[in-house]
């Protein structure tokens, strides 16, 4: 089994200065990468700015013997997500890797949410993964080899409550992870990473005055079971192991909680098919719902053209194409 290695390569972490963030540039920074640290340093819902967060780990790593450089750029713009890539390329020459990880929350009520918390939250993980990974594809592009990890959460892809703009675009790095990952060149690799750890900025909401309260202590009774495997060093060798040249799997995504590790994947049950002019009626669909919804059999399309062929196998299962 090969080392992986990041000797030679620089890596571009945004939210450098969270518990993850730090715990991705500490990893990648042992095993060799110079790090471009990126943290707007604001609150956990995103508000304010501070220095301190990528100060804070840039003084870590180059401590450390490491190569380190902090920026603070906001990545919610085309502008700021430029910027962040230049001062790669102004400090190191290059841009080997991506880890998309800024982030911000403004939980709620769906029926509660303003305007500014659906927008905020977009703006910085939706558009923010598109503003930072645009201009870095392109230089990955250019030489030939990149890795893109995009940091989702389990509540894009299953949900949690009070989290619908959140979860809704932590959803949104999944359609952008499986276009990209159709258009890129060889060597350039896209994956998304579904990551549970603790740790992270100090304030927020009190737990007791959560609108999730019932959520939070559901989930921290489950995960007393498993807390060892909550350190954000769990997560870290995954986003590592992504982010290295021995992952040659693009378009997949990586759930790692407690100590526990899977892929997931979007699947298309074989469902029922009903071929000819005539479409079916309401009460038809009724009537074959069971065999539509059975997930004993499935496919797992990695396009729309994918897709297609699901049909055209189901034409050729009913001898309908010869």
């Amino acid at each position: 089994m090969s080392a992986i290695d990041f000797s030679g390569q620089v890596a571009v972490v945004t939210g450098a200065g969270g518990a993850l963030g730090a715990a991705f540039c500490r990893e990648l920074a042992r095993r060799g990468a110079a790090i471009l640290a990126n943290d707007l340093g604001g609150a956990t819902t995103g508000e304010g700015t501070s220095q301190a967060y990528a100060n804070a780990i840039v003084a870590e790593v180059n401590e450390q013997g490491g190569q380190a450089v902090a920026n603070y750029d906001s990545v919610a713009t085309a502008a700021g997500g430029q910027a962040i890539i230049d001062a790669a390329l102004s400090a190191f020459g290059r841009v080997d890797i991506v880890i998309s990880n800024a982030g911000n929350q403004r939980n709620g009520a769906f029926g509660s949410l303003s305007e500014e918390d659906i927008e905020a939250v977009y703006a910085v993980h939706a558009k923010g993964a598109f503003h930072v990974c645009q201009p870095a594809y392109r230089e990955m592009a250019r030489q030939g080899y990149g890795r893109i990890v995009l940091v989702s959460s389990q509540s894009g892809i299953f949900g949690n409550p009070f989290r619908a703009n959140y979860g809704s675009a932590k959803t949104a790095l999944i359609g952008l992870m499986n276009v990209i990952a159709q258009e890129a060149p060889e060597g350039v690799v896209v994956n998304t990473l579904f990551p549970n750890a603790q740790g992270g900025r100090l304030g927020g909401t009190p737990l007791e005055e959560r609108p999730d309260i019932a959520f939070m202590k559901a989930a921290g009774a489950r995960s007393r079971h498993f807390i060892e495997g909550m350190k954000p060093e769990f997560v870290a060798a995954l986003a590592c192991y992504m982010a290295s040249l021995q992952c040659d799997r693009s378009q997949h995504m990586y759930s790692v909680l407690g100590g526990k590790y899977s892929r997931l994947f979007v699947g298309l049950t074989q469902g029922w098919y009903s071929p000819g002019a005539d479409a079916p009626s309401a009460e038809d669909i009724l009537a074959h719902i069971a065999e539509i919804d059975d997930r004993s059999r499935y496919d797992v399309p990695l396009s729309g053209l994918d897709e297609m062929d699901t049909v055209l196998a189901a034409r050729k299962s009913l001898r309908l194409d010869q």
